[in-house]
């Protein structure tokens, strides 16, 4: 099992592999716990000004305390 933690500058739902995983915040986003697959689809909801639109991603093998970071910015 992996955490991640996904960042943008405003509150936007957070999707892993087309799943609902709550929202993200800039500053205080909960770590998400990522299993089996190494690879993973991150993407967010609402309005499509999202950079980039969607990661592909390699997810190494991080505890809670010290989760990987996903971030997307705004165009």
């Amino acid at each position: 099992m992996s955490y991640v933690i996904v960042r943008f500058v405003e509150p936007r739902e957070v999707y892993i592999d087309d799943q609902a995983q709550g929202a993200t915040w800039p500053r205080a986003a909960s770590p998400r716990a990522v299993r089996r697959r190494r690879v993973h689809t991150f993407r967010l909801g609402g309005a499509a000004d999202v950079d980039p639109p969607t990661q592909k991603l390699d997810v190494p093998e991080r505890p809670i305390l010290d989760p990987f970071c996903v971030a997307f910015h705004k165009c």
